[in-house]
């Protein structure tokens, strides 16, 4: 029976799309242990025969990680002073700064733990790097997983323009406050992390899963390409193809018997999605870049949900749903609204889109692959990370259209893309586009991929 070590990023986006593959693992007979630093997704894993592990986690609990007595006096040789605050604000750039020697704590505590169960394969998310230093410490073959379309996503440096992201980079890794960390990988795990990683990216060089097709990745930039030339990429595609729901698919639940999605023929549906970030955790964060300065989620959210609301009001041949999030500010800033445009705090997605005429949408990956899996034109206004990549994807695969800088369109451009979307040429490309995740082999793919490695490493010779 293969032990496999499972850790991911505690968000609903990632979490949904690894269930499938925890479960396909189990099936096989794997002695799969999950670690988790929170209770949220628990009964989810286990429902499904995994083993959740109480484990701690480094997003955002940085600075009360680091400054914990135990963690502050392992650092000290290294950082006497503790360790110095990054010079760049905002979430994304303090969690590439902080994973790096928060990487390194939590991957020496890993090694406590695997004192009396050790792993036969750790499955990771590629943001975490603890997982990846525990492992290559104890020479136990690793497989990465993005919940992304992989390399070629910025990520975290989604703002910065494609020329200045290699510098930024190399700036991360002349950072004084990084080095230390830098030297203790070097030192205890024997992993060179600047030369063989980029922050955040931790990318395996055993193996990798891409819940994705190549189709929607984005252009690997050089500096990237050269730390993966040794590295093994899978593209599983979706591993709820059908959008069946057999496994736990965790989000909050919307009102039973609630389906605005309905209508009568002729009418058009437009679905409008922006995110748990965008609705909820980043609703007063400055977190999206856009030309005319910081934006947080409530100005992103009112200037969508306003010109849609202006533009395709009281017609009787449309019907738009908006998902709008636990904010009770959300719905006190629409106010009354016109009897053809409902707003909801919460929307069965999937019901949603078997409905519809046109998704608008932040472009979440898991959103962007039930869009296509359900044949749906979209229409993308990304608020961060991933997402600018993922619209440029369907824009440039012509199931969509991507306005990557919301705040500075001119008032009516993006209803006018909304009406040209109603078309079948989106709506076949988005299609196959579907297709090609479905054949891509999912979950028992994943799984398959995964334990691969320890055949191949024992006809290596390895085991």
């Amino acid at each position: 029976m293969a032990r496999v070590a499972v850790f991911n990023m505690e968000i609903v986006g990632t979490v949904n799309p690894v269930l499938p593959v925890v479960a396909e693992l189990v099936k096989q007979g794997c002695d799969v242990r999950y670690y988790l630093s929170k209770d949220t997704f628990a009964k989810d894993v286990a429902d499904l025969g995994a083993n959740v592990y109480k484990f701690d986690d480094f997003f955002p609990r940085w600075a009360e990680l680091l400054e914990s007595k135990e963690e502050a006096a392992w650092l000290s040789a290294h950082y006497p002073e503790g360790v110095p605050e990054p010079s760049a604000s905002g979430v994304p750039m303090r969690m590439l700064y902080y994973s790096l020697p928060a990487g390194v704590c939590l991957g020496r505590r890993l090694l406590e733990t695997w004192s009396s169960w050790r792993p036969d394969i750790v499955l990771y998310n590629c943001m975490l790097l603890h997982p990846y230093l525990a492992a290559r410490k104890l020479g136990i073959p690793t497989c990465s997983f993005s919940t992304y379309p992989g390399p070629g996503t910025p990520m975290h440096l989604y703002a910065l323009k494609p020329q200045e992201r290699e510098a930024f980079d190399q700036s991360l890794a002349q950072s004084p406050g990084l080095r230390p960390a830098n030297e203790i990988a070097k030192e205890f795990f024997g992993v060179d992390v600047f030369e063989s990683q980029l922050l955040c990216r931790f990318f395996s060089p055993d193996r990798n899963l891409v819940f994705s097709i190549p189709e929607l990745q984005g252009v690997v930039e050089k500096h990237q390409e050269k730390r993966l030339v040794s590295s093994s990429f899978r593209w599983v595609g979706s591993t709820d193809p059908e959008l069946s729901g057999r496994e736990p698919r965790v989000a909050a639940e919307p009102e039973a018997g609630d389906e605005p999605w309905l209508v009568p023929a002729g009418v058009k549906v437009i679905v409008v999605s922006l995110g748990s970030m965008t609705v909820d955790s980043r609703w007063e964060a400055p977190e999206h870049v856009s030309s005319t300065g910081f934006v947080t989620g409530r100005q992103f959210s009112q200037r969508l949900w306003s010109e849609l609301i202006e533009f395709f009001g009281h017609r009787s041949d449309v019907r738009v749903i908006l998902a709008v999030g636990p904010k009770e500010e959300a719905v006190e800033m629409l106010g009354e609204l016109p009897p053809n445009v409902v707003a909801r705090r919460y929307l069965d997605q999937v019901a949603a889109l078997s409905h519809a005429d046109v998704f608008v949408t932040h472009g979440g990956f898991n959103s962007i692959k039930e869009g296509i899996l359900l044949a749906v034109p979209m229409v993308v206004v990304p608020f961060c990370v991933d997402q600018p990549t993922n619209g440029e994807a369907i824009e440039r695969q012509k199931a969509g259209l991507c306005f990557p800088d919301l705040l500075a369109t001119p008032r009516g451009e993006l209803t006018a893309a909304v009406e040209r979307s109603f078309c079948e040429e989106f709506r076949r490309r988005s299609g196959e586009l579907g297709e090609a995740l479905r054949a891509a082999g999912g979950a028992p793919a994943a799984a398959e991929a995964c334990l691969s490695l320890l055949s191949e490493r024992a006809s290596a010779g390895g085991a």
